[in-house]
């Protein structure tokens, strides 16, 4: 367990680089499996779920070396198990992921359970409902979900929701099924669409005919292969904020301007300063004072939900009420307890006794056992945070703990920082070179 000890009260000054973002290195990994050339990735994190699933590619006989600073070099032809071990397999969803390729290499894949610590797991029975429409069989006891794709086929298979995940789940396993398969309603984020390169590049054929159509021609043979992860738009969007809630002035390099949209919207809502130069925009606040907004989360292109905490936060800097509509979770404000508790006013609403219409895109809520749930966030400021002992118990929002403590009056202590490490690539250790400061210490 680590343990920072964070000073409030210093801007953020420099240049930070953005680091390729997990959620396309996780499945690009799986992906490279289908393989038995290699299979080049540059701009990897080396984070704690980076390095995860290179001991669970071993595991399972592939091959993943590291040949350089974000270099990865992988292949699966040497993989002589298509059973991923427990102790590897069930620290993420991702796990769920290298199914594809063992299903391809053997007809059979036994995925282990997600054992998560979170205090609403996220679900995976998007992604095992997708599976069973192609005709996977998938059977389960209490550790293991065993899969087979005996009687897979291609088909139609239409979103009710669109799903990251069940998008990319879909994607792998229609690639090497006989016939087309066309996914309606997929989801739109820009990290599926380098897995779509990816399985191009390796002689797979896939469009995405339509923002929301994507069509799968299943091969039987991949080649190897080469890509550049793209930039982590939510480490962009944590330093973004991070700059203007510390009356900063910060140049952050690495980034795809076209993700960004969303974010500029809302920051010239709030009357921030920014510009763009190139692959990197430039963000700072003196003492000129930012104005309240309302914000309605969404699936991209919206303002997507792994941003909502860092905005939440802004808006308690801003001049006036704010509302924060969450039309895709239920349960993503699990950070505003603490916050409250350094100063913030922050009430948590029913979408109705705000004057705002309900939207409950999370299929695993009973809306009609539980009653319409509290995602909207009502926000009152500008005001000042004052240190605190905060503890991280969930990595979705482990980061906004670490900003508002650098905005807060005093010192704060927050445990449970080694969380952030499986997903930000030298998180604290980027904020110190821009001046913050901030003590390790490890248990």
């Amino acid at each position: 367990m680590s343990t920072a000890i964070i000073e409030g009260g210093s801007p953020l000054l420099g240049t930070v680089q953005v680091s390729g973002t997990r959620n396309s290195a996780l499945k690009l990994m799986a992906a490279a499996m289908f393989s038995n050339d290699d299979v080049i990735l540059q701009n990897v994190p080396k984070i704690d779920a980076v390095e995860d699933d290179i001991q669970m590619i071993r595991a399972l006989g592939g091959k993943a070396d590291w040949a350089g600073a974000g270099r990865l070099i992988l292949n699966g032809s040497g993989i002589t198990s298509y059973e991923i071990p427990l102790d590897l397999g069930s620290k993420y969803r991702t796990s769920l992921l290298m199914a594809p390729p063992l299903l391809f290499r053997f007809g059979k894949a036994s995925v282990p359970k997600y054992k998560t610590g979170l205090t609403v797991p996220r679900p995976v029975n998007r992604i095992l409902e997708v599976w069973k429409t192609l005709g996977v069989t998938i059977d389960e006891d209490e550790n293991y979900y065993f899969i087979s794709s005996a009687n897979a086929i291609s088909g139609h298979v239409n979103f009710k929701i669109p799903s990251h995940m069940s998008t990319d789940a879909l994607i792998m396993t229609a690639a090497f099924l006989p016939g087309e398969t066309e996914i309606n309603n997929a989801s739109e984020e820009c990290e599926i669409d380098d897995l779509i390169e990816l399985m191009n590049a390796m002689g797979g054929a896939v469009v995405r005919s339509e923002p929301r159509v994507i069509k799968v021609n299943g091969v039987n043979v991949f080649k190897g292969a080469s890509l550049e992860v793209q930039p982590d738009k939510t480490e962009a969007v944590i330093f973004s904020i991070a700059a203007l809630i510390t009356k900063g002035n910060v140049v952050i390099k690495n980034i795809n301007r076209n993700v960004m949209v969303p974010l500029v919207n809302f920051l010239t809502k709030v009357g921030a300063r920014y510009e763009f130069e190139q692959n990197s925009i430039k963000i700072w606040r003196h003492d000129e004072e930012l104005q309240a907004t309302n914000l309605t989360i969404a699936p991209t292109p919206g303002f997507v939900p792994d941003w909502q905490s860092s905005a939440t936060l802004l808006l308690t800097q801003c001049s006036g009420t704010s509302y924060i509509h969450d039309t895709v979770y239920t349960d993503r404000f699990g950070y505003v307890k603490d916050l409250n508790r350094m100063g913030a006013k922050i009430e948590l609403l029913k979408p109705s006794e705000a004057g705002i219409i309900s939207v409950v895109s999370d299929d695993t809520y009973d809306t009609e056992r539980l009653g319409e749930p509290y995602t909207v966030a009502k926000t009152v400021g500008p005001v000042k945070l004052k240190g605190e002992k905060l503890n991280i118990t969930d990595f979705r929002y482990g980061a906004v703990h670490v900003l508002a403590a650098l905005i807060a009056e005093g010192r704060s202590e927050i445990e449970g920082t080694d969380v952030l490490d499986c997903y930000i690539e030298n998180f604290t250790s980027k904020l110190k070179n821009l001046g913050a400061k901030i003590w390790d210490q490890r248990e």
